[in-house]
């Protein structure tokens, strides 16, 4: 989740990867959750498609030496000639806050629960310059090398949340989250305001600062500038995303969230 429309890095710096000095600290706001999230449709770009509904959990729970995160999605497409097409996806991972590994684990399946992806590995930044390398067991026996500055999941939230509130006009790190085989993916994520606290749809968020962020996802092995994925919200500086769209080309969606859960860190004190 790689094309740019600026080759940059992390910190904005034409050219330039990010040392691993520069990587962002896990050491922030960030905070587990519990998400539930309604999924509806809100634009097509196709007539093969008449309708999508559905619906997403995200969790993080906070390991102290490691945030572990688990994504359910299901999907229901309603094709033009009125039959359904149904998506079930999970996404696992486990990721040391001090950047150095990440295991993932990501499954989907079909109508009928037919295994359609099945993709599994560890990620480790292994380079003075945050290069790294996967080890895919699942696909068995494949190893990706990851470019300078790659971040993993946790850290590109953590990043793109430092740039909003430093305000930054849009950052470029790769990022690897184990959902594409092909390694790293190119994003370019650009900050659409920061605020304060404020008007919030949930009361545990109402405290605390947010920004607006567009991050579009690109295949770093092509010249393609059109985005693989393309994905817009509003980002709390605890971790909680709010006002979700997802692009997925064809269509897109807008994930409302309906219920959050801030568990008290097991690590303070």
């Amino acid at each position: 989740m790689s094309r740019l429309f600026a080759l940059l890095s992390l910190f904005g710096l034409a050219g330039s990867p990010a040392p691993a000095s520069a990587l962002p600290s896990l050491a922030s706001q960030l905070t587990g959750q519990q998400a539930l999230y309604t999924l509806t449709l809100s634009k097509l770009r196709t007539e093969d498609i008449t309708g999508a509904t559905g619906q997403m959990s995200f969790n993080i729970a906070d390991g102290c030496t490691g945030w572990g995160t688990t994504q359910h999605m299901t999907l229901i497409v309603r094709n033009a000639d009125g039959s359904l097409t149904k998506t079930v996806s999970d996404y696992v991972t486990w990721e040391r806050k001090d950047g150095k590994s990440m295991s993932f684990s990501l499954t989907e399946r079909d109508n009928d629960g037919k295994l359609q992806v099945d993709d599994a590995g560890t990620a480790y930044h292994t380079g003075a310059d945050g290069a790294g390398e996967v080890d895919y067991t699942t696909p068995a026996n494949t190893r990706l090398k990851l470019p300078p500055g790659t971040l993993f999941p946790m850290q590109h939230t953590e990043a793109l949340l430092a740039a909003g509130r430093e305000r930054k006009k849009f950052i470029a790190p790769p990022l690897f989250d184990g959902t594409d085989t092909d390694g790293a993916e190119a994003t370019f994520v650009a900050m659409l305001g920061h605020q304060g606290p404020g008007d919030a749809p949930d009361p545990a968020l109402a405290k605390i600062a947010s920004t607006n962020v567009d991050i579009a996802f690109f295949d770093r092995k092509t010249d393609d500038e059109t985005p693989q994925f393309r994905t817009s919200m509003r980002y709390f500086e605890d971790g909680v995303a709010t006002n979700l769209v997802l692009d997925f080309g064809d269509f897109v969606m807008t994930a409302k969230l309906d219920k959050l859960t801030i568990p008290p860190s097991p690590c303070k004190g």
